[in-house]
């Protein structure tokens, strides 16, 4: 898994941008909201004006305003909201929703047959599967009851047994929104605790033996397990104080290790798999240095694509509410081998009370050979820890570079090194972390003519694991808030559309959230004349002309510039409304971090959270007008 630079914000950095605050979302925030309420009136101005004339329909959007701001929000009571609520509720249950639940458990006992166990890492499929399968169901719930509910009330004027009462439109709008929310609640609820019990049990196998042990010079314990579903595991006990051996760990295989004990008897018992991890990983920061020692932005370039999908340009509003696009696209940098070449990791806060056993240090590394050289060995590489301002620095710790998968490293506490060129015995958080509690981290390859490819978030030193309930929890909360926003533009667009239409239209929203990077992707490249094929119009005259899209448009100097203005403004007329959407890849992106046993970060969760809340007081706004609108014209 693969961060974006923005995924490393604080919730503070992310809302305010200290550094650059006209490019914070929270004053993004404000502007895309003004914006929208100001062309809410502009529109609503002009059906009033069709409807009652010019100088009455002015009068008629003033009073709705005058309504909303005067009567209806200070009016509002939480009661009547709680009743509709409830009524919403009730209504939704009637129409036999709660058949998800039993589709969904259907889905998990078929998965039986088709999930392999035997993957390469099953945790990540299990895992994967039921956060896909529940997302897309609960999506498909929300929709459904939320565009279709308002419509059909108002086709069998059973509304007006609501309306006629001393009702409110915002207690309307808000009561089918809560009531809507909370179905989803008490289906995801059942369906979270099914996961989990799917994931954990579909992940034990049956108890490993030890068939071979060998006892070291240091006391320590060398063995193996017997083969077991294809895969076996290799472990080390290290002795502990008393001299005695109790317990160790095995290696990660297919994506889980076991604990392994043995006792004063010498029998050895090999626990339960333990697959379903929550990583805490703390990033650094990261420097690239070229084969003469130079500090470098990029590792070095060995061919692959490298861009800058959007920015903080005319595209900011897609920091709005900081989900959507203008994302920096993240590929590994690569370290040439055998050279001065490295990348260095600065890790803040390093300190005894976070890391007391030693550093955990995971790596997710690429390999990229330049000649085939010796396949079966795989590319060497070193980790050095080095103090951030003085001479002092560990003996190197070499391994090998297992791709598409995370090598976890246990740093010693007290290594061997140097200090000035004189060779002792080091002390980590006394010799090597500075009073600020930084340490460097340096990562070569060994292999001279070989490439090592690292980003930011693939080397990080792992405080501690969160349990797996809670990671999967917070995934469930991430679902819900999806849900939430889109009952939101349901809602909005049942007070305006029928039933189906407005199905159509939220199902459209959700359709342009998820194809909005693409489009980023587009505008960036007519910006920066990186011939790509150009927008819509460019496309089909290439097509018509039967022109390969790298090279240049074969047309007059004034014809191409046409073309490629319409595209500007097409594309960007696209990104204006892509942009204004949420961005739900990223939002579904959460369910990676689960999948791949990272803890979901809480600033990521809490940004998540504070985006739902400005979409749907946006369309909680809009859905007041235009239900406004419709008591009118009744």
């Amino acid at each position: 898994m693969i961060l974006q630079p923005e995924d490393f914000w604080s919730f503070y950095e992310w809302l305010m941008r200290p550094e650059s605050f006209l490019e914070s979302a929270f004053l993004q925030g404000i502007v895309l909201f003004v914006l929208a309420i100001v062309i809410g009136l502009m529109v609503g101005y002009i059906i009033s004006a069709n409807r009652y004339g010019p100088s009455e329909g002015f009068y008629a959007v003033a009073r709705a305003v005058r309504d909303l701001i005067r009567f209806d929000l200070p009016g509002t009571s939480a009661h009547r909201v709680f009743a509709l609520a409830r009524l919403a509720f009730k209504e939704a249950i009637r129409r036999r929703v709660l058949f998800v639940v039993g589709l969904f458990v259907a889905l998990l006992l078929l998965a039986g047959w088709y999930l392999n166990p035997e993957s390469s890492d099953p945790a990540r499929l299990y895992i994967s599967f039921v956060l896909t399968a529940t997302n897309y169901l609960i999506l498909a719930l929300a929709l459904f009851i939320s565009a279709f509910s308002l419509p059909n009330d108002i086709k069998s004027k059973t509304i007006y047994t609501i309306v006629t009462k001393p009702v409110r439109a915002t207690e309307i709008v808000l009561g089918r929104m809560f009531g809507f929310m909370a179905v989803g609640t008490v289906m995801l609820v059942p369906m979270g605790l099914a996961s989990y019990l799917f994931v954990s049990r579909g992940l034990r196998h049956q108890n490993l033996e030890v068939v071979d042990v060998v006892e070291e010079a240091d006391g320590s314990l060398v063995g193996e397990t017997d083969y077991v579903q294809d895969h076996k595991h290799s472990f080390t006990i290290y002795p502990d104080e008393s001299g005695s051996t109790a317990q160790g760990l095995t290696d990660v295989v297919r994506g889980h290790r076991h604990i392994v004990t043995r006792d004063a008897s010498g029998k050895f018992e090999i626990g339960l798999p333990q697959p379903l991890r929550a990583r805490i990983p703390s990033y650094g920061d990261i420097q690239f240095f070229d084969r003469g020692g130079n500090s470098k932005d990029a590792g070095v370039d060995i061919g692959a694509e490298r861009f800058d999908a959007g920015g903080y340009g005319s595209a900011g509003i897609s920091r709005v509410i900081g989900l959507s696009g203008g994302s920096r696209k993240v590929q590994h940098g690569y370290v040439e081998g055998g050279t001065l070449g490295k990348a260095e990791f600065t890790f803040q806060n390093v300190t005894p009370e976070r890391y007391p056993d030693g550093l955990n240090l995971d790596l997710s590394l690429r390999a990229y050979r330049s000649y085939k050289g010796d396949i079966e060995s795989g590319i060497r590489g070193s980790v050095t820890m080095k103090h951030p301002t003085k001479d002092i620095e560990s003996n190197p710790i070499s391994f090998v570079i297992n791709e598409y998968e995370v090598d976890e490293l246990l740093l010693p506490l007290t290594p061997e090194g140097t200090d000035n060129n004189e060779t002792r015995k080091l002390n980590v958080f006394e010799d090597l972390v500075d009073e600020n509690g930084q340490l460097v981290l340096v990562i070569k390859c060994l292999d001279r003519s070989q490439y090592l490819g690292v980003t930011q978030s693939g080397v990080y030193l792992r405080a501690g694991d969160n349990p797996f309930w809670w990671n999967l929890t917070k995934a469930y909360i991430s679902i819900w808030l999806q849900m939430a926003m889109v009952i939101a533009f349901g809602v909005m667009f049942s007070t305006f559309l029928s039933g189906p239409v407005a199905m159509v239209a939220t199902f459209a929203c959700v359709l342009l959230g998820f194809s909005a990077e693409q489009v980023y992707d587009t505008r960036h490249f007519i910006d920066s004349g990186i011939e790509r094929g150009g927008g819509p119009i460019e496309s089909m005259v290439r097509l018509l002309r039967q022109d390969a899209m790298t090279t240049q448009l074969d047309v007059d100097t004034t014809a191409a510039k046409v073309i490629k203005t319409t595209d500007a403004g097409i594309v960007y007329s696209l990104d204006a409304i892509a942009t204004a959407l949420p961005n739900l890849p990223k939002m579904v992106g959460t369910a990676e971090y689960a999948a791949s046993g990272f803890d979901i970060l809480g600033a990521l969760l809490l940004r998540h959270a504070a985006a739902t809340l400005g979409y749907c007081l946006l369309a909680f706004i809009i859905s007041y007008f235009f239900l406004k609108s419709r008591e009118i014209a009744a």
